[in-house]
């Protein structure tokens, strides 16, 4: 419960400063990003840029993690097919 606060308050301590940022700098910019090009406030480019970031790094660690949980996968029917199957298997998340 305290860690959905927690979350929920940074989240909007973030919206907060983005809003602060933007509001600050009205300066019209033109941003080519070699697929788009973005054209607005300052702030506002500099926050879209960062979210696009942000969602980029989200979405190759996800991608990590899938390649990791099917390996995982991929051991433990190995582990089935020799035989290992009365192992005890150790579950990392407890």
């Amino acid at each position: 419960m305290v860690k959905r606060i927690l979350t929920a308050l940074i989240l909007l301590a973030a919206l907060a400063v983005s809003v602060l940022f933007t509001s600050l700098n009205p300066q019209r910019i033109a941003l080519d990003l070699g697929f788009s090009e973005i054209d607005g406030p300052l702030g506002l480019v500099f926050v879209l840029v960062l979210a696009l970031g942000w969602l980029l790094g989200v979405a190759s660690v996800l991608a990590w993690a899938g390649r990791l949980v099917i390996e995982r996968r991929r051991l433990r029917a190995e582990l089935r097919k020799l035989g290992g199957a009365s192992l005890p298997v150790v579950d990392e998340r407890g």
